[in-house]
């Protein structure tokens, strides 16, 4: 069982991100662009989690497996459209200069770049690296763009709510799964509340905040209330 747990674990957020896929045609696009990209960062990103944030164990027995990628895959897609599925929001093209980014290419590279010299250079650590990036991300995007923030806000405050379900869920097949895969040193990020490392909830909040719109902002899209039926 502990050998096919991570990959259960991915399963349930690939399941999620099926619904959400099949129930709207419009965003497919939007999901599988964004879940493409961070199924890749998740691969890339394992390489430095497995140093001192955590090391789940994989079905190739390898330390970097397909589930970084589902997880990545999925958590992605999931958090770039579920404000716009639970608020009945719809892309549309953008009006005006100030919805453009002044660098599309620099502002992608903007994330990893940073976590990599906060990671690699000044030596912070996983945790202190992604919310550092995040936040200068999340930062920079909603700067130039102010119409995102309730967008980024409320796709980090659902994210979060998604993830703490997923892993309280666990729990009820796995209670151990915490202390056996993640590290656990003595910082006020790796101490539990309800049991899942404070760390885990700042992380799917600020991810959520981060992903939900970045699309939009990349392709000059704003978001505009769905239509009711008459």
């Amino acid at each position: 069982m502990e050998k096919y747990f991570y990959l259960l674990w991915a399963s349930i957020f690939l399941g999620f991100w099926m619904i959400l896929f099949l129930r709207r045609k419009d965003t497919r696009k939007e999901m599988l662009t964004i879940s493409a990209l961070f199924g890749l960062g998740g691969l890339a990103a394992q390489k430095t989690n497995i140093q001192d944030w955590w090391q789940p164990l994989t079905i190739t027995g390898t330390s970097i497996g397909i589930e970084d990628f589902l997880i990545g895959f999925s958590i992605g897609g999931i958090a770039a459209v579920i404000y716009e599925e639970i608020y009945r929001r719809r892309l549309r093209k953008g009006v005006g200069g100030t919805l453009a980014p002044s660098d599309p290419g620099f502002f992608l590279l903007l994330f990893p770049l940073l976590y990599l010299i906060l990671f690699f250079l000044l030596e912070l650590g996983s945790f202190y690296s992604v919310v550092v990036a995040c936040l200068a991300s999340i930062g920079f995007m909603l700067f130039s763009r102010r119409d995102l923030w309730r967008d980024s806000l409320m796709s980090g405050v659902i994210m979060l709510a998604i993830g703490s379900g997923v892993y309280f869920l666990l729990f009820l097949i796995k209670p151990d799964y915490i202390q056996q895969f993640w590290y656990l040193p003595d910082h006020w990020y790796a101490q539990l509340l309800f049991g899942v490392p404070i760390g885990e909830y700042i992380w799917f909040f600020l991810i959520g905040a981060y992903i939900g719109p970045l699309y939009e902002y990349l392709k000059r899209l704003r978001l505009v209330r769905e239509r009711k039926q008459k």
